[in-house]
């Protein structure tokens, strides 16, 4: 049975060159000090440049999936060095520099991004990055007071501007992400802190089809078609049922984990890894060791 299998595996392989493309995932929330390991900002400037050193392009995420859809052919990126980069959270850092009172002046992931177009090419048309965002109001409200400097600084109203610079392009990361900081979430028990208790219908549809439909009238209708599950945690029942069942009804075409993996032929469309700044990688150094275990095909 194992070598019926292998033999089926390399039929359905025949024509599709193999590929094994990062993911990586900054939040522009963690600023603990001005160097690399303490700041994501610091951490995404540098890794634009040590991508840039190794030879990778920017791959648009709605590109990976027309990728993995083959709507794009493997061949026609055989032999490329391949990058996707996404933004968790959705605070306003994702747009805006700001002022820490520690650290002073910090560049806003757009502006980053922007800037990297100088040295860091990008194969395809498309966003170069991608911010996901928590859809809820209410939400961005108390976790700014909760867990930010409670200055307003978790907004919506520049989500349309940024869509349609079309650098950095907004995506869905649910209604509430559940987070424990809240008194209420979008669960049928209030059960906080962990995305696996979306497993309803009922609670898939208020944490993931009603934020999209919120993230498209903020962008008028410019949200990249992509979800990314709070806390990486990824519901056996999002995966397998609701997805596949719901998704061109939402308007979704893949969703994003933090399986810390390359992403691959063989990836799930609705489980697709990312490697974490700050969990996945800590120094520059171990960004280096990240990419060369993907170029070797070994993560």
């Amino acid at each position: 049975m194992r070598r019926l299998k292998s033999i089926l595996k390399r039929i359905s392989d025949r024509g599709r060159c193999g590929f094994n493309i990062p993911v990586l995932c900054y939040h522009s929330w963690t600023v603990d000090g001005d160097v690399y390991g303490a700041n994501d900002h610091v951490c995404l400037e540098q890794d634009l440049h040590t991508l840039a050193a190794r030879g990778y392009q920017v791959l648009p995420a709605e590109c990976l999936v027309d990728l993995l859809e083959e709507k794009i052919p493997s061949k026609a990126i055989a032999g490329k060095k391949l990058v996707c980069l996404t933004f968790d959270d959705g605070r306003d850092y994702d747009y805006f520099p700001h002022v820490d009172e520690r650290w002073g002046e910090v560049k806003g992931f757009h502006s980053i991004v922007s800037d990297s177009v100088k040295y860091l090419p990008q194969l395809l048309p498309g966003t170069r990055a991608v911010s996901f965002v928590i859809a809820s109001p209410a939400a961005r409200r108390q976790l700014d007071e909760a867990c930010g400097r409670g200055q307003g600084e978790w907004n919506d109203f520049w989500w349309e501007d940024c869509a349609r610079e079309g650098v950095l392009g907004i995506a869905n990361h649910s209604w509430d992400h559940v987070h424990d900081a809240l008194p209420e979430v979008r669960q049928k028990d209030n059960a906080k802190g962990s995305f696996f208790r979306i497993d309803s219908f009922e609670d898939a549809e208020r944490q993931i089809a009603d934020a999209q439909q919120y993230i498209d009238e903020k962008t008028n209708g410019l949200t990249i078609p992509v979800f990314c599950y709070p806390y990486g945690h990824v519901p056996e029942y999002l995966k397998n049922t609701y997805f596949p069942e719901n998704a061109d009804r939402i308007g979704l075409r893949a969703a994003f984990s933090t399986a810390g993996a390359s992403v691959t032929p063989h990836s799930d469309r609705w489980a697709l890894p990312r490697f974490v700044c700050g969990l996945d990688w800590k120094t520059g150094e171990e960004f280096e060791r990240l990419l060369s275990s993907c170029e070797a095909g070994t993560l």
